[in-house]
C-alpha cells in the first residue's frame, strides 16, 4: 500500500501551514493550481508538484549554514600584545534553519600550551585561621615559581572575608567594637570583623602578594558560618577592580576551614534583600552592601562566576569537604580540594586544581532559543565519537577534540 502523504493530508490552506507540516513539504504559489477541479494539492512534495506542472512557483526553503568567523587554532597562549589567543573553531557561525528540519557543525577545541593565568586568592581571616596566616607569608613567590612551569604570563591577586559585622554574625556590643577578640584568653587582640576587602589587584609582582600577607590581621565573628559567599560574588562580578583579563584563564581559589552563609541566611540578621549580583566595592575596595544585602544564592554564584568565565577552588579543611563537594555539583567548573589546617599544601593543591581544570573541556550554551533542541556529540583525543556526551576529559596541553 502507497505511504500517507503527510503534506496533502495537513489539509495547509497557505504557504506558512504547508511548510510547517514537514521539512519535505513545498508549496505551489499558483492560485490556480489545485482549486476545487483538480484533485491536485498546492502543498505536497517537491517532485510531485513539478510532475503535476507547477514550474517555476514553488516555495520550498531549504536550511542553510555558514561559517562566518573562522580563526585557526593557536598553537601558544602567551602571544604577543594585541594578538588574540584562539581556543575554539570556528568561532561564529551562522546559521538559517527551516522548522522541523535539523543540520550539524563541528567545533574544534584546544587547551593552549602556556596560557596566561590570573589567580585570585580569597582568604578567610576569621581567628581560627591565624596558623594559615603565618604559613602563606612568602606563599606568592612560591606560588609564583611553581606557576611559571605551567605559564610565563601569571598574575596574583589577594581578598580577605570575615562576615557581615551585624548581629548575630558578629560580636556589635560597644565593647567588642574596636576589639572583638577583647576578653578571649586564648587569643585577646584582633581586628574588627568585615564582610569582604579586595587588598591587591592582579599582578604580576608578586613580592605585593607578600607584603600585602604579612599586613594581615585575623578577625573574630560569632557564629561558626563564614561570610565567603558574599566575598567570592564580588570578586567574580567586580572585573575591573580585581584586574581579570580577557584572555586569560581566571582562577579563584577560596580557602576557609569553615561552612559558609547562603542565602536567606542574612534574615537572622534583618537583611530581607536578596543580593542583586551586583559590584559593591567603596572607593577603599571594602564591601560596601555587606550590612543591607542577604547573602547570594548558589545559582546566583554559579550565574556569574561562568559569566565572567572564572573557575573556582574550593581549598577547605578535610572536615568539610563533603559539604564543598556537594556546593560543585551546584556551581558548575567549580573544583573542590582539602586543605591541611595549616595552609602548608596550598602550593601543591593550586597546582593540582589547575592541572585538573585544564585537563577538561567542555561545550555550555547559553541563551539557546527555547524553540531550537540541541544534541551533542564529542570526539575525543581518542578519535571515538560518544554520542549525547558534551565534553572530553584527561586532556594534555596541546590536545585537540571536536564538539
Amino acid at each position: 500500500a502507497e505511504g500517507l502523504n503527510l503534506c496533502t493530508s495537513g489539509s495547509a490552506t497557505s504557504c506558512e501551514e504547508c511548510l510547517l507540516i514537514h521539512p519535505k513539504c513545498a508549496w505551489c504559489s499558483k492560485e490556480e493550481f489545485g482549486s476545487t477541479k483538480s484533485i491536485m494539492s498546492r502543498c505536497d512534495f517537491l517532485q510531485n508538484l513539478i510532475a503535476n506542472g507547477c514550474f517555476g512557483a514553488i516555495e520550498n526553503p531549504s536550511s542553510s549554514i555558514s561559517v562566518v568567523k573562522n580563526i585557526p587554532l593557536s598553537s601558544k597562549g602567551s602571544v604577543q600584545i594585541h594578538q588574540d589567543v584562539t581556543q575554539i573553531m570556528p568561532q561564529k557561525v551562522a546559521l538559517n534553519l527551516r522548522p522541523g528540519d535539523q543540520t550539524s557543525f563541528r567545533v574544534q577545541v584546544r587547551q593552549v600550551e602556556d596560557y596566561p593565568v590570573d589567580l585570585y586568592y580569597l582568604m578567610d581571616l576569621s581567628l581560627s585561621m591565624n596558623d594559615d596566616l603565618d604559613n602563606i607569608r612568602n606563599l606568592g613567590t612560591k606560588l609564583a615559581e611553581e606557576m611559571r612551569k605551567l605559564t610565563s604570563n601569571f598574575r596574583l591577586g589577594f581578598g580577605s572575608f570575615v562576615d557581615k559585622n551585624i548581629s548575630p554574625f558578629s560580636y556589635t556590643a560597644p565593647r567588642y567594637q574596636n576589639n572583638p577578640c577583647i576578653g578571649y584568653k586564648l587569643f585577646p587582640s584582633c581586628v574588627p570583623s568585615f564582610g569582604f576587602r579586595h587588598l591587591l589587584s592582579l599582578t604580576d609582582k608578586v613580592d605585593r602578594f607578600n607584603e600585602e600577607v604579612q599586613k594581615q590581621k585575623v578577625s573574630r565573628n560569632r557564629d561558626a558560618p563564614e561570610g565567603g559567599f558574599d566575598a567570592i560574588l564580588q570578586a567574580a562580578v567586580c572585573k575591573e577592580k580585581i584586574g581579570w583579563r580577557k584572555e586569560a584563564s581566571h582562577l579563584l581559589v577560596f580557602t576557609t576551614d569553615d561552612v559558609p552563609h547562603i542565602a536567606l541566611d542574612g534574615k537572622l540578621g534583618g537583611l530581607v534583600q536578596p543580593h542583586d549580583g551586583q559590584c559593591h566595592l567603596n572607593e577603599a575596595n571594602e564591601y560596601s552592601a555587606s550590612s543591607q544585602l542577604d547573602y547570594p544564592s548558589l545559582a546566583l554564584l554559579g550565574e556569574k562566576l561562568a559569566e565572567n568565565n572564572i573557575h573556582l577552588i574550593f581549598a577547605v579543611t578535610k572536615s568539610h569537604y563533603v559539604l564543598y563537594k556537594n556546593f560543585t555539583a551546584l556551581i558548575p567548573g567549580t573544583t573542590v580540594e582539602i586543605l591541611h589546617k595549616d595552609s602548608k599544601n596550598i602550593i601543591e593543591l593550586i597546582v593540582k586544581a589547575y592541572n585538573s581544570i585544564r585537563s577538561k573541556v567542555e561545550l555550555t550554551v547559553w541563551d539557546s532559543p527555547e524553540d531550537i533542541g540541541l544534541t551533542f556529540t564529542a570526539t575525543c583525543q581518542d578519535g571515538l565519537s560518544y554520542p549525547g556526551l558534551r565534553k572530553c576529559g584527561d586532556l594534555k596541553i596541546g590536545d585537540t577534540v571536536s564538539l
